[in-house]
């Protein structure tokens, strides 16, 4: 069947509010500093899962289960119920969230045997890049069943409301509340703005959506041990699995780039780290909105590029630098601003400078998210239009690396052909 013949059609659509109100001291939710930094975008997210028979009319009844405990989900993380209200707050109305149902003409093997970055925008209820995230709903949920009974469930959750450790502890409270019930929802906590309070001239890093391409790269455990081995040095003997996967794809942007440009910028391959256990004392993984760091690895355009034991010590330099800076000195407001305006001014500086941003999700148990009807067989990102952006993913055996990578087509074009990364990585390969 021919991706022109395969058709995802929405059949229902409503909108979700918390089952309880929202109470009235709680209507105005403060954005922390870093709310503020981030882009205003959906972040998407797509689970797939296998048919599992449970019964008469399962659709509809997994579709009732996921509406009702969405619903209790959303009396605990009330922010995602609300709209954006300011340059610095969400007004908590109880709004609610979009759900849609759709249903596919073909099985879910069609998606797994050959995954397309850009069709699996069809399991998504808003595309990543929509002005819909600036005045909308926070979060929509589009629930999709295919011919063979398996199912999957796309999320566009807005960037302003949480980075992926909120996404991530929403969909726990989720889970286990289908599972075990209401009373067992994970608690958030929602005190970010007193950690890192608001900025009034605090301005968000805006990724202007252009013509770009998503491409899927999937590095394998022996690969991986291999490349470890090959980025290693006196200075980092022994690379963890992220830092060697981000040194040959850093370079492999970096080579594309200069090519295509002929020259060599300073190239900046920035980092997103989850900074909650990197604080001292640590803070609690239930903290809900955006608590990231961005440590900006620098290849200055006099530097060499082409050796992966130059830039895994520079990741490395990263990592030991956002230690330092969060967890021996602390939160200070003022120091965390101004890192955060340094970070935003070099990003904005496209004529001078190549930024490539790479966010990791290795360590969130996204192949975990059980409703009752056992894991997913696939998590997966989609196709954006945004430019520089990495996502790493881990398989489903928490062995190999999925990389997600959107560049401009000249660039793509290029990496795509890059021997070097492919000795390594697998270009689009099946998920089964």
């Amino acid at each position: 069947m021919a991706t022109t013949a395969l058709k995802v059609e929405i059949i229902h659509r409503e909108t979700l509010k918390p089952s309880s109100p929202t109470p009235y001291n709680l209507k105005n939710f403060k954005l922390c500093l870093i709310d503020q930094l981030a882009p205003t975008m959906y972040v998407p997210l797509i689970l797939f899962y296998p048919h599992v028979n449970n019964g008469v009319d399962e659709a509809e009844k997994k579709t009732q289960l996921l509406k009702k405990t969405l619903s209790e989900t959303l009396t605990l993380f009330y922010p995602l119920a609300g709209r954006i209200k300011t340059h610095d707050s969400i007004v908590c109305n109880d709004e609610g969230v979009e759900f849609f149902k759709a249903q596919a003409n073909f099985p879910l093997s069609k998606i797994l045997e050959k995954p397309n970055t850009y069709f699996l925008r069809k399991f998504l209820a808003a595309e990543p890049e929509s002005i819909q995230a600036r005045t909308g709903a926070l979060l929509l949920v589009q629930v999709t069943f295919f011919q063979c009974g398996g199912m999957a469930i796309g999320i566009s959750s807005s960037h302003k409301i949480g980075d992926a450790s909120t996404l991530s502890a929403f969909l726990k409270s989720w889970t286990s509340m289908a599972v075990f019930g209401s009373e067992h929802g994970l608690v958030p906590e929602f005190n970010a703005a007193e950690l890192l309070p608001p900025s009034d001239d605090f301005q968000p890093l805006e990724k202007i959506p252009g013509k770009c391409r998503t491409s899927r790269f999937v590095f394998y455990p022996k690969k991986i041990a291999s490349l470890k081995e090959n980025s290693s040095s006196e200075s980092v003997k022994n690379p963890s699995r992220i830092e060697a996967v981000s040194s040959i794809l850093w370079k492999s942007v970096a080579q594309a780039s200069r090519s295509n440009n002929g020259f060599m910028k300073t190239c900046v391959f920035a980092q997103t780290v989850n900074i909650r256990a990197r604080t001292s004392p640590p803070l609690s993984e239930n903290l809900a909105g955006n608590f990231f760091g961005i440590i900006p690895a620098k290849l200055d355009e006099n530097e060499n590029g082409d050796d992966l034991k130059v830039l895994v010590a520079k990741l490395r330099k990263g990592i030991e630098e956002v230690k330092e800076f969060f967890g021996k000195k602390g939160l200070d407001v003022e120091r965390v601003k101004q890192a955060m305006l340094k970070c935003g001014e070099m990003i904005r500086n496209e004529e001078m400078v190549d930024n490539y941003n790479c966010s990791s999700w290795f360590r969130f148990p996204l192949y975990e998210v059980d409703f009752g009807w056992g894991k997913p067989i696939w998590v997966s990102m989609s196709g954006m239009t945004f430019k520089n952006f990495i996502f790493l993913l881990p398989t489903r055996d928490g062995d190999g690396i999925e990389a997600w990578l959107s560049l401009t087509d000249e660039d793509m074009d290029l990496v795509e052909t890059d021997q070097e990364l492919l000795d390594f990585a697998c270009l689009e390969p099946s998920v089964v």
